[in-house]
């Protein structure tokens, strides 16, 4: 599997947030940063541990499996959902950005289809909200407008 690690591309390029700089992680960015480790790792009772206990997840109707997750449970359906059709699947994180109680870590998603072996590679941003250093909610957005315009809403 194709690994990157995050925190090597924290604080590039232009925002209007607080993009966090390296060596300077705040509490936010590390929990961000070590659920993206985790999950290039495969490692998703992991990323669990990072969640809050009642974690909303929000795939757009853009994306493939849209849906509306809840909780644990539904949080470890929406990943082996992602996953699923994928011999290899890795999370380059580009950026984490802090605007108010939001984490948008804007990023590159590689991957190789299971059987047909097709590359891909997709530009999103995760949005994450934060309570008592958990994540409470996860949205995929299609750019960092549509990122900013839900951050706003949460």
């Amino acid at each position: 599997m194709h690994r990157n690690d995050p925190a090597r591309r924290r604080g590039r390029g232009q925002s209007s947030g607080r993009a966090i700089l390296d060596g300077v992680p705040s509490e936010r960015a590390d929990i961000a940063s070590r659920g993206f480790e985790a999950f290039n790792r495969g490692e998703f009772a992991a990323v669990g541990e990072l969640l809050h206990d009642d974690v909303v997840a929000v795939v757009p109707d853009t994306m493939a499996n849209s849906g509306v997750y809840e909780g644990h449970e539904g949080f470890a359906r929406m990943l082996a959902h992602w996953v699923e059709p994928w011999e290899e699947l890795s999370v380059e994180v580009l950026e984490l950005i802090e605007e108010g109680d939001a984490v948008m870590a804007p990023a590159v998603q590689r991957g190789r289809g299971r059987g047909s072996g097709v590359e891909i590679s997709m530009r999103v941003v995760f949005l994450l909200r934060f309570r008592d250093d958990r994540v409470e909610f996860y949205r995929l957005c299609e750019n960092l407008e549509e990122a900013r315009e839900h951050a706003r809403d949460i």
